[in-house]
């Protein structure tokens, strides 16, 4: 039985698409956008890598620290990892490291892309936020770089590729992500503005997190990157006591909510290293200072 002319074309053109998308990937080398995470997973039994530098610029102060990602494929289509978090002190007698709070990360991929299956890579995250900065008991002249609280955040990531007239790469990322804080008890001077003699309890705000990120492969090597950040979070509250007979305290921090966008620029000499640099720039926002955050990172497959 023969096949009807028009099927054959459809087929000859599905193919060729196919073949010009696996052209471009080949051609493209990737870091990822400063903020917009991956919807895709680490294949099994090999390690992801990506440490941050950065220095948080505002009301003319400076909070240089250090974060980033190392994730493991534990199966195909599912990755585990860790993200720690340290501050830097500037100024005595705060000059020195610190720890923040770190996550446990897990995602599973749902849909994945490929050149004849382009449909976008989906994944869900399902986080763990682990109070391991200090966040109480902090010194008269110490600062405290912890929330004190576990918290748990579910979200999804979702990538998609775009092929240009010009036979080169658009990628994009959207990333969706929400917080529950599980609350934490306070004592003494804290993070929250409580003083000597306090003891009580915070809960804080959950946080409602939307990205939206682009990147443009300019070269084999090199990527134009702008992420563009939605982050809201709700009021949070403390009570508790001064002292063991002290009046009933109650303080509310109004919820707050930003906008902020953050260019970068990659290079990937190698299939599997890259460096990125970019900032993250936030306007002042509802209850929420301006912001300038300059940042480098380096990633690598292993």
């Amino acid at each position: 039985m023969s096949v009807p002319a028009h099927a054959a074309t459809s087929a000859d053109a599905e193919i060729a698409t196919a073949e010009r998308y696996r052209a471009a990937m080949q051609s493209a080398r990737w870091t990822g956008p400063m903020l917009a995470s991956n919807a895709e997973t680490i294949p099994k039994g090999h390690f992801y890598t990506e440490p941050y530098f950065f220095d948080v610029i505002s009301g003319g102060e400076h909070s240089p620290g250090s974060s980033g990602f190392y994730q493991y494929g534990l199966f195909n289509g599912f990755t585990v990892g860790l993200q720690p978090n340290f501050a830097l002190g500037t100024e005595q007698p705060n000059r020195t490291i610190k720890l923040g709070d770190f996550k446990l990360l897990s995602q599973l991929r749902l849909t994945h892309f490929t050149p004849e299956n382009r449909i976008p890579t989906v994944s869900i995250v399902l986080q763990e936020a682990i109070p391991t900065g200090k966040h109480d008991r902090l010194d008269p002249s110490e600062d405290g770089h912890g929330s004190g609280s576990y918290a748990t955040e579910i979200g999804a990531n979702i990538q998609h590729y775009f092929l240009l007239k010009n036979g080169r790469l658009l990628r994009a990322r959207i990333n969706v992500l929400k917080s529950f804080p599980h609350g934490s008890d306070v004592t003494g001077r804290s993070v929250y503005g409580t003083g000597p003699g306090f003891r009580g309890h915070a809960n804080p705000g959950s946080k409602t997190t939307l990205i939206g990120a682009v990147e443009y492969s300019l070269t084999k090597e090199w990527v134009l990157a702008l992420d563009v950040i939605r982050e809201s979070t709700t009021e949070t509250t403390i009570k508790g006591r001064y002292g063991s007979v002290g009046p009933q305290v109650k303080q509310t921090f109004p919820s707050s909510r930003h906008v902020g966008f953050a260019p970068a620029i990659e290079y990937n000499w190698s299939d599997r290293t890259g460096i990125l640099l970019g900032v993250w720039i936030n306007p002042k926002g509802h209850n929420s200072p301006a912001s300038v955050i300059p940042a480098l990172a380096f990633s690598r497959f292993w």
